[in-house]
C-alpha cells in the first residue's frame, strides 16, 4: 500500500500489510515519513535521496451474509532530495468483493487503480488492473487461491513505447497462525505485451512472507521476492555476439509495527534491491529505508 514506506506506492505482500487498530466499518490514517533511498533512480551508480513523504488514507470493509465488500485509498505527498521526477502525489484506489460459494469455497474480484507508482518496480507510471480469484480454504486458517489478472501499464511519455498490456495467472498458499501471525507463498506467470517489441518480455515471480507477533501491539514481517524476465527480441552485446536480455530481480524486506495508545502506529522498514541483467547498464542496488509515524482515525 502507499502509507507504507517500503514500496512508496505499492501493493505489499500480504504479511506487511497494515493493521487496523479498531474492527470497525470504517477507519482512516494521516501520516509522516521520512525515507533514505541509496539509488532512486535505479541505475548503476544512482543517486541517493533523502524524503519526507505525508501519507493519508482510508478503509471500509463490511460483510452481507456470505458476502464481503472492502474498499480503499491509500495516497502519498512526497518530497526528495537529488530528484525531481518523484516529487509528485501518488494514488491508490481500489474495490474487492468476495462471496462465499460453500463450505471451503469463496470466489471474488479486485479492481485496482493506482496513479504515479507501481506495485512492484517503484517506477512511476499509472497501472489499472481487474483480478478474478478463486480460493479453496482447507480450514479456517489454510488457504490456497488461484487468481488471473489484466493489468493495463501506461508511462508518461507514450512514445517510448513501454505502454503495455500485462496479463497474469498465479497461485498463493497461505498459513494463519494464531491471531496475528501468518506464513505465505506465492507464484506467477505474465507476459508483458508492449507497444514496442523492445519491452516485450515474459516471467516468472515467486514470493515468500512470514509475519509474528513480538509483544502486544508489536509485530514484524518479512518478505522476499525473486524475479525472472526474458526478453522476447531486445538483443544485447554479450562479446562478440548478440543475445536476447535476460533480467533477474531479487528482494528482500522487513518492517516492524508497533501500536501505541491504541490509534499510533509506528512502522520501520528496510527494504533490499539486487537487479541483475546480461545488459550491465541495468544492474544496479538499491537500500530503502523508512520510518513512518500514522495515526489512526
Amino acid at each position: 500500500m502507499l502509507a507504507v514506506v517500503l514500496t512508496l506506492g505499492a501493493a505489499q505482500p500480504a504479511a506487511l500489510q497494515q493493521t487496523v487498530p479498531a474492527p470497525q466499518a470504517w477507519s482512516a490514517y494521516t501520516g509522516l515519513s521520512n525515507v533514505y533511498d541509496s539509488n532512486i533512480d535505479h541505475t548503476p551508480l544512482g543517486p541517493e535521496s533523502y524524503g519526507v513523504l505525508v501519507v493519508v488514507g482510508g478503509r471500509y470493509r463490511q460483510r452481507f451474509s456470505d458476502t464481503t465488500l472492502e474498499l480503499w485509498y491509500d495516497g502519498v505527498f512526497r518530497r526528495y532530495t537529488n530528484t525531481t521526477i518523484w516529487n509528485r502525489p501518488g494514488h491508490d484506489a481500489g474495490l474487492s468483493i468476495d462471496r462465499r460459494t460453500g463450505p471451503h469455497w469463496v470466489m471474488g474480484a479486485t479492481a485496482e487503480v493506482e496513479l504515479n507508482g507501481s506495485s512492484e518496480d517503484r517506477v512511476l507510471r499509472n497501472e489499472y488492473s481487474l483480478q478474478p480469484e478463486i480460493e479453496y480454504r482447507f480450514t479456517r486458517s489454510t488457504r490456497l487461491q488461484l487468481y488471473g489478472e489484466y493489468l493495463l501499464k501506461r508511462y508518461p511519455d507514450p512514445l517510448q513505447g513501454q505502454n503495455a498490456v500485462d496479463p497474469r495467472v498465479g497461485a498463493r498458499f497461505r498459513q494463519l497462525l494464531g491471531a496475528h501471525g501468518s506464513f505465505g507463498m506465492s507464484g506467477r506467470y505474465e507476459y508483458n505485451y508492449a507497444d514496442s517489441t523492445r519491452h516485450r518480455y515474459s516471467g516468472w515471480t515467486g514470493g515468500l512472507d512470514i509475519a509474528t507477533p513480538l509483544w502486544p501491539g508489536g509485530r514484524i514481517a518479512w518478505s522476499a521476492r525473486y524475479r525472472i524476465r526474458r526478453y522476447t527480441s531486445r538483443l544485447v552485446d554479450l562479446g562478440t555476439t548478440k543475445v536476447l536480455r535476460r533480467d533477474d530481480d531479487r528482494v528482500a524486506a522487513v518492517v516492524w509495527q508497533q501500536m501505541l495508545l491504541r490509534v499510533w502506529e509506528l512502522d520501520l522498514s528496510y527494504r533490499y534491491e539486487m537487479y541483475g541483467s546480461n545488459d550491465t547498464r541495468r544492474v544496479f542496488r538499491e537500500h530503502l529505508v523508512g520510518l513512518t509515524v500514522r495515526r489512526w482515525w
